[in-house]
């Protein structure tokens, strides 16, 4: 199972962040004419974790995932919810940060997520 599924697996399956955006949990990008409250996560990167002779039997992929609503205070509020999913999924947020996108008028709360994967 890849790290993404696994994230998209513990986000729909917190009965606090899905009372608010339903199912619109996306990778990558919200998709055109989508409903808000949103959450959006991508994988930032990807470290190997490698055993003393080089095999690889782990990887921690380094997620941001994404709040997005037309208010600060909603984004923050999805954003809570994103936090304690990944805290009950023993997956904790090491970062987290606002912004708003002037283009498309919404307001964005970001958390990034290292997460731990099994090869």
């Amino acid at each position: 199972m890849s790290a993404e599924t696994e994230l998209y697996a513990v986000l729909a399956a917190a009965a606090g962040l899905t009372a608010l955006v339903s199912t619109r949990i996306y990778p990558d990008a919200i998709p055109e004419d989508s409903a808000l409250p949103a959450v959006v996560y991508s994988r930032a990167s990807t470290d190997p974790v490698l055993s003393v002779s080089g095999q690889k039997f782990a990887e921690t992929a380094r997620f941001q995932i994404t709040a997005w609503d037309k208010t600060r205070t909603s984004s923050a509020a999805v954003a809570d919810q994103v936090q304690a999913a990944l805290l009950a999924a023993w997956q904790p947020a090491i970062n987290r940060s606002s912004a708003f996108d002037g283009e498309v008028g919404l307001f964005a709360t970001t958390l990034d997520s290292d997460w731990f994967t099994v090869s």
